[in-house]
């Protein structure tokens, strides 16, 4: 009989990458020329940002959107949100529940196809606007290939969701109860927590409020943290899809992860990622 190295005690499947104990992530609806200053600051701080776009809305004069535009043009947007996510946000920002399912479903694919034709990738995200749904809304989107869609409410534990077609977000950018989105962040990440920490808002609000010092307020103590996974909407997704996805052998001296992405192991206390596509020996 050959002999066989001992097998790990425990293979956990970390929530996030490298065992990293909090995700931050980010959501701007509406595609207007504010984000420019946002995905600015958001370069040089680390941060990534899910950006929902309303494609017919967007300006088409083949040159950036000039002094006095309220939307981007769509020649910025490959450019401009390149290493962040562009998701949709409906073609026309209408109220969902208003539309008849036909309507609905030619919202969301239209809108997909039009920004899939600019960014050069799959659109899989979004966003709902206003905030409007229901499940007549989320059964069309679920069929129109979309991965997950944020609402407008409100939860300290919004990830993984329950239902991923009806994301909450940890809160607004401006939500100041129980205390403002800063603090709240800094409190929870000294405490030692663990889990998503996801704000949201619209850049416009920055310039309409005449205080952009807020956007530095607001999201750069969330940065320049080692122990922090800083993801797109989707990427906490998909991530979540290709964790649960691994297979660990029933006498743990293997896993085999049939996704395409690298998946990190926790074997026994030493981090392991799981390369994509093959079968990785856990043995010690």
């Amino acid at each position: 009989m050959t002999d066989l190295p001992p097998a790990p005690r425990r293979v956990e499947i970390p929530a996030f990458p490298r065992n990293l104990r909090i995700a931050v992530t980010t959501s701007f609806d509406d595609g207007t020329v504010e984000d420019r200053q946002v995905v600015e600051a958001f370069n040089r701080w680390g941060l990534k940002g899910t950006f929902n776009l309303n494609s017919g809305l967007l300006t088409r004069h083949g040159r950036p959107a000039g002094h006095g535009a309220h939307h981007l043009d769509a020649c910025e947007v490959a450019a401009l949100y390149a290493g962040h996510e562009v998701a949709v946000h409906m073609v026309t920002h209408p109220w969902p529940t208003r539309l008849d399912n036909t309507q609905i479903a030619a919202e969301v694919l239209d809108d997909r196809r039009a920004l899939e034709d600019l960014v050069g990738y799959p659109v899989r995200g979004m966003a709902y606007p206003f905030g409007d749904y229901n499940q007549r809304v989320i059964e069309v989107l679920r069929q129109c290939g979309i991965v997950y869609s944020r609402t407008v409410e409100a939860s300290p534990r919004c990830f993984p969701p329950a239902e991923p077609l009806a994301w909450p977000a940890t809160g607004h950018q401006f939500d100041e109860k129980p205390e403002p989105m800063a603090v709240r962040f800094s409190r929870w990440y000294d405490s030692g927590g663990t889990g998503v920490f996801f704000v949201w808002g619209h850049s416009f609000e920055f310039d309409r409020r005449n205080d952009w010092q807020a956007l530095e307020t607001i999201y750069r103590p969330l940065s320049g943290k080692s122990d922090v996974w800083y993801a797109t909407n989707l990427e906490l997704f998909d991530y979540e899809a290709a964790r649960r996805s691994m297979v660990i052998a029933a006498n743990r001296r293997s896993a085999y992860n049939p996704s395409a992405l690298a998946v990190t192991l926790n074997v026994d206390g030493t981090l392991i990622d799981a390369a994509p596509g093959v079968v990785t020996p856990l043995s010690v």
